[in-house]
């Protein structure tokens, strides 16, 4: 990973963490808005989705509109040693526990897993982004690693200072295929 990578990184996860809890819930809830009404999000049956972190856009509303919806909502389980991402279908929070790099994720020995071709929309995190809808995410190489194959649709949900010009890309990068973003 460049330098400039980790830089970016460092500098855009502290502002997002720094955002104002107030400002933080406008953006929330705009971006949760605009994904409801996307044409994508309503002829969707199955969304992938990851478990929020404090810093990140709150995933818990879309999945339990996914729910009400009668959406499948399938979430990634990490697998450290080869760096691969496998999704499984999570019906309520007790599938889910603490896991890999503290974050939730899905109980296999309770959840079913799905292909990636059963996925007909994944919601894609990352830290910053650029027009030409390249992400720089944490740094695991995880999502890049799933969208090499994953032909269907995918969204990235974005707040206006998370966006760059553009970001320099390695050719192991993968890009999303649309952004909704939220204006201040």
């Amino acid at each position: 990973m460049s330098t400039d990578k980790k830089v970016l990184r460092k500098e855009y996860l502290a502002k997002l963490k720094n955002l104002a809890p107030k400002q933080r819930e406008l953006i929330n809830h705009q971006l949760q808005k605009e994904l409801f009404q996307h044409p994508k999000w309503q002829k969707a049956k199955t969304i992938g989705i990851t478990i929020s972190q404090s810093h990140e856009w709150d995933t818990w509303p879309i999945i339990e509109r996914a729910w009400q919806e009668n959406k499948n909502v399938v979430v990634p389980k990490c697998y450290p040693e080869n760096k691969q991402m496998t999704f499984y279908q999570i019906k309520d929070k007790d599938d889910l526990a603490v896991q890999f790099y503290n974050l939730l994720e899905p109980l296999v020995d309770k959840t079913i897993e799905f292909q990636e071709r059963a996925i007909d929309l994944l919601i894609v995190p990352g830290l910053i982004f650029d027009h030409n809808h390249y992400r720089i995410g944490h740094g695991g190489g995880y999502y890049d690693r799933f969208l090499m194959d994953f032909e269907q649709d995918t969204i990235s949900l974005v707040w206006q200072g998370q966006l760059v010009e553009k970001i320099k890309n390695a050719p192991y990068d993968q890009r999303v295929k649309e952004l909704i973003i939220a204006r201040d």
